[in-house]
């Protein structure tokens, strides 16, 4: 019997999927719950498993293809005669060979064991994984061994290139032979291997194709503004600094961010309409009555955005305790798909080493995005003296068609205000 496994709905809004790797081939026998493909969607990688037994007679496509819910991503037959055959293991596949009487069987090479991470990294670097030696736990391929198979095979088209032009560069008599030894005379192999090193092509693909695809769909649908400002947080310094040495001690790192996000939420409470969202179908303007805040995440493989949901109704601790646990969570990409979904305002930090100002994309369909940037000592004026202050730029982009710049004005002026006087925000116990 025939079965199609067709793509499910696997998240809120989420219509298709990009096939990142295929961990089958067509003619392979696979186990029911066996995993058969990592996928990206919108929101993380996703690893899909068969639900049935049998052999795959086809796939969707090839990796980097488009599947969309409801089509089939692959084609198993499940009929009583293949139940017989052996399920393929990592150690166990065999594939068929010509052979010069008939048909023989030999080894197939074992697939690498790797976390998706490394695959993903080993797809944009080009490298076939199932070639790098692993030296991790069990024989797992690792970051670092595909950095030191890029190196050798880098290595080796260095010499290769370098060679071949010395070989073209050999004088070989006559005329002909002393015009190429002139040009070698002036063409030195260093120069051969800038050359060879003019440019690098990298797939668009995964995280980072739905990063642009986002960031496209988000500015050429809403009409982006931004606001800029700076504040005085020099007390918000002294009171961070003061509670990080004692949630050190239960091993919680304190940053700025749990403040933000508190005197962020205040404000939204004050101004619903930038927690809010555009249905452009029905033409009505969606106020969210809970407080989802996303909080843009720079990682290696590009950017994610976890949430914390019900933001509101967490203490600073709280808070802090939650942002490690999704960031690191983040940082390994093993973030669930609950985890990415369901925000209704976004913060995004340029952090210490970021510049003063920056003009944030909104995480569409959200209306509004607060960037919060470096914090810097610098001389200000307070009653006619020239005094040093610690002042943060600030930031806040927002959809045009629903919100213009005078209550973006007040907003911002709001979080300011709490920012600068950040005592009120410790009285949220809840």
């Amino acid at each position: 019997m025939i079965y199609e496994f067709k793509l499910p709905d696997i998240g809120e809004g989420l219509h298709e999927a990009e096939i990142i790797r295929w961990l089958v081939r067509e003619g392979d026998v696979v186990n029911a719950d066996q995993p058969i493909a990592e996928i990206q969607t919108d929101k993380a990688m996703v690893e899909m498993t068969t639900p049935v037994a049998g052999k795959v007679v086809a796939l969707a496509g090839p990796e980097g293809a488009t599947v969309k819910v409801g089509e089939p991503l692959i084609v198993v037959e499940t009929e009583a005669a293949v139940a017989g055959e052996a399920a393929p293991t990592e150690d166990s596949v065999r594939e068929p060979v010509p052979a010069a009487h008939g048909e023989a069987l030999r080894p197939a090479r074992k697939r690498a064991i790797a976390a998706p991470s490394v695959r993903k990294r080993a797809r944009e670097l080009g490298v076939p994984i199932d070639e790098v030696e692993g030296t991790g736990e069990g024989g797992r391929v690792t970051l670092a061994d595909l950095e030191r198979y890029v190196r050798e095979r880098e290595a080796a088209a260095t010499v290769a290139a370098r060679d071949e032009a010395k070989k073209d560069a050999l004088p070989t008599g006559g005329a002909a032979g002393g015009r190429q030894a002139s040009i070698a005379t002036w063409t030195s192999i260093a120069g051969l291997d800038a050359l060879f090193e003019e440019e690098e092509r990298i797939p668009l693909r995964g995280l980072r194709k739905k990063i642009a695809e986002k960031m496209v769909k988000s500015v050429y649908t809403a009409p982006h503004a931004t606001g800029m400002d700076e504040i005085d947080v020099t007390k918000l310094v002294e009171i961070r600094k003061s509670l990080a040495s004692e949630l050190a001690k239960e091993q919680i790192k304190l940053t700025y961010l749990p403040f933000i996000i508190k005197a962020v939420t205040r404000a939204l409470k004050e101004y619903p309409i930038f927690n809010a969202s555009l249905d452009e179908e029905t033409n009505e303007i969606v106020l969210k009555k809970r407080y989802h805040i996303g909080i843009a995440t720079a990682t290696k493989a590009g950017l994610l955005v976890p949430v914390i949901r019900d933001a509101d109704q967490k203490s600073i601790r709280e808070l802090a305790v939650e942002i490690a646990e999704l960031s690191e969570k983040a940082h390994r990409q093993a973030l669930r798909l609950e985890e990415l979904q369901g925000s209704t305002f976004t913060i995004t930090s340029t952090g210490a080493g970021g510049g003063w100002f920056a003009t944030p994309i909104i995480n569409y369909p959200e209306v509004a995005i607060f960037g919060a940037h470096a914090i810097k000592r610098k001389p200000v004026v307070i009653d006619d003296e020239i005094v040093i202050r610690d002042m943060m730029g600030i930031s806040l982009t927002f959809d045009h068609r629903v919100i213009d710049g005078e209550p973006a004005g007040r907003f911002m002026r709001t979080v300011a205000h709490y920012l600068s006087h950040p005592e009120v925000l410790l009285l949220d116990v809840r």
